[in-house]
């Protein structure tokens, strides 16, 4: 567990938040019941979002599983059965949920990096109550190990597999085109564990993105160590793609939560002051790139960053990261600035799990 000492005022107007950090493996129903019993001993409890036709919905959502995410079906028993719920009850935590997420990202290629590494940087924003709050290094047999934060359970927000890929996310603001809708598409958590399960490089990724049902709008980085990387902008059916490697003029990559190549933006100030101002770092800092600088920048407070907290609405950064996708490796602030200290994790580890206390402004 992780102490951080405070001064009388800060404790008076600041609070502890509990992550945890899980490392699961094994079968795929193996791994849901270790997630199950993980689970309880957070005091932890399963919230599901009743759809409206459940059993045709679970019909649907079990054959999307099966043929993107073979594999999960299991894992959600598991964890049903660990947790003693039925499966639907674990399903449809794994299913729908929110994506009004506020988050920020970027990569940067080797070519414009001061050691020639490719590294890959995002802000998680969110409202304190809607996150898992929870960091899962996950090694299913016949499955790409990886590590990222959980969404409803079993989907990814984000992270990096044993493969070299990285992937990581910021949900979309703009509209959806009517004729776009994807009713029954898989939340985007879903196709980030799929992308990060079943993909080796950047084009077995990329295709995967394009063939996977995806409901609403959410803006996907993904970067391999091979050094390349593409956006890829969802609006339910509809895709827009920019790759890049060392042989493009652009050498790095950015996405807040509106869209940059669909046509399709609305006027999202918040946004766009985001995106300004990581764009203006990321061409002021050519050839001085480093998981340090990164980390330094992340911790800069909107308007001149990307990252802040609203005590009143609880809500703001979560969490922090910086991958250095050439070496495997990520550093992790979880809560917001000033007083939280980074974290080195990789893939490795014995099963188990620990607490990470982060501190955050009170109301």
């Amino acid at each position: 567990m992780t102490t951080v000492s405070l001064s009388r005022d800060d404790e008076a107007s600041h609070f502890g938040v509990r992550f945890h950090h899980a490392i699961i493996e094994g079968t795929s129903y193996e791994a849901g019941k270790l997630q199950g019993e993980f689970l309880k001993r957070m005091g932890r409890t399963v919230i599901s979002y009743e759809p409206p036709e459940p059993e045709r919905t679970s019909r649907e959502m079990r054959r999307l599983f099966d043929q993107y995410c073979p594999g999960l079906n299991d894992e959600i028993q598991g964890a049903a059965d660990s947790l003693g719920v039925p499966f639907e009850k674990a399903l449809f935590c794994a299913a729908l949920g929110p994506a009004d997420h506020h988050c920020s990202q970027a990569v940067a290629l080797p070519a414009i990096t001061e050691r020639g590494h490719l590294y890959v940087a995002r802000s998680y924003e969110m409202g304190l109550g809607e996150a898992d709050l929870r960091l899962c290094t996950t090694r299913v047999k016949g499955k790409a190990a990886h590590l990222g934060f959980s969404e409803m359970l079993s989907g990814r927000n984000d992270g990096i597999n044993g493969y070299g890929l990285c992937v990581t996310m910021s949900g979309s603001w703009d509209p959806v085109p009517e004729e776009a809708n994807e009713p029954n598409g898989l939340h985007y958590a879903i196709a980030i564990r799929a992308l990060l399960e079943g993909c080796k490089t950047l084009a077995e990724a990329l295709s995967l993105l394009q063939r996977i049902p995806i409901g609403g709008g959410v803006n996907i980085i993904v970067a391999h160590r091979s050094g390349t990387a593409a956006l890829v902008e969802v609006a339910g059916r509809k895709r827009a793609i920019k790759t890049i490697d060392a042989d493009t003029a652009d050498q790095y990559l950015l996405a807040i939560n509106h869209s940059t190549m669909m046509g399709i933006s609305e006027h999202h100030e918040n946004s766009t002051t985001r995106y300004d101002a990581l764009m203006s770092w990321l061409r002021a800092n050519v050839g001085r790139i480093n998981t340090d600088a990164f980390k330094t920048f992340l911790a800069r407070e909107y308007p001149q960053g990307v990252c802040g907290f609203i005590r009143e609405l609880q809500l703001g950064t979560l969490w922090s990261m910086v991958f250095d996708v050439s070496e495997g490796t990520v550093e992790i602030r979880f809560g917001p600035p000033p007083h939280n200290e980074w974290h080195s994790f990789t893939l490795d580890g014995p099963v188990g799990m620990s607490e990470y206390t982060a501190i955050f402004p009170g109301k």
